[in-house]
C-alpha cells in the first residue's frame, strides 16, 4: 500500500492528508485567508460530498471522504475505535492524551490539567499540552477541544484562528 495522499474539502479552502498502510498519519489544515475577518465567518450553506466514496477508493480518499462530511456537518467527531491511535508509533502516554481527548464531545473542551486526569496522569498538563501541539491528525484528534486553566484558547497549530473556528463549527459557545 505504502504512503498515499489525498485532499478534502472545507469552507476556507482545501486541506490535504496522508494515510500509510491505510493509517491515516497526517492531517494539513489549508491556510486561512488573510484581510477581511468575514472570511472566517461560519458558512450559512455546507457542501454534500458528491459523489460518494466508491467502494475500490484508497484509504486516503476514504479518510478525505471522511474530512469533506465533518466539514459539510454530516459527522461531526471520531470514536477510539475509528483512529487506530496505536499505529501512529506514540509513547504510550501520548496514546492515552489521544484516546481522552477522542472523548470529549463536539461543542465541549477541557483543560490541559483535566485532559491529564482523563489519560491517567494528573499532574502532565504541560506534557498534555506538547502532546496537543504535535498532534499529527488535527481534526480526527480533536486537540482544538484543550483549552488553558484560564478558560483562554491557547495556540493551534500554524494559524491559531482555526480553533475557534473549529469549535464554532461545532457548536461550542
Amino acid at each position: 500500500m505504502g504512503c498515499e495522499r489525498a485532499g478534502f474539502w472545507t469552507p476556507w479552502g482545501e486541506g490535504s492528508l496522508s494515510a500509510v498502510d491505510g493509517v491515516l498519519v497526517e492531517v494539513t489544515l489549508p491556510p486561512l485567508p488573510a484581510g477581511d475577518p468575514r472570511l472566517l465567518e461560519l458558512p450559512a450553506a455546507r457542501r454534500r460530498r458528491e459523489p460518494p466514496v466508491h467502494p475500490e477508493a484508497s484509504s486516503a480518499e476514504r479518510w478525505a471522504a471522511q474530512l469533506d462530511d465533518y466539514f459539510a456537518g454530516d459527522r461531526i467527531t471520531w470514536t477510539p475505535d475509528e483512529v487506530d491511535v496505536a499505529a501512529l508509533g506514540l509513547t504510550p502516554f501520548r496514546e492515552a492524551v489521544y484516546r481522552a481527548i477522542l472523548a470529549v464531545p463536539p461543542g465541549a473542551t477541557v483543560t490541559y490539567s483535566e485532559l491529564a486526569v482523563l489519560a491517567g496522569r494528573p499532574g502532565a498538563a504541560r506534557a498534555v499540552g506538547t502532546a496537543m501541539a504535535e498532534n499529527p491528525v488535527p481534526v480526527v484528534i480533536p486537540c482544538h477541544r484543550c483549552v488553558r486553566a484560564d478558560g483562554s484558547l491557547g495556540r493551534y497549530g500554524d494559524d491559531d484562528r482555526w480553533k475557534p473556528l473549529l469549535l464554532r463549527f461545532e457548536g461550542w459557545r
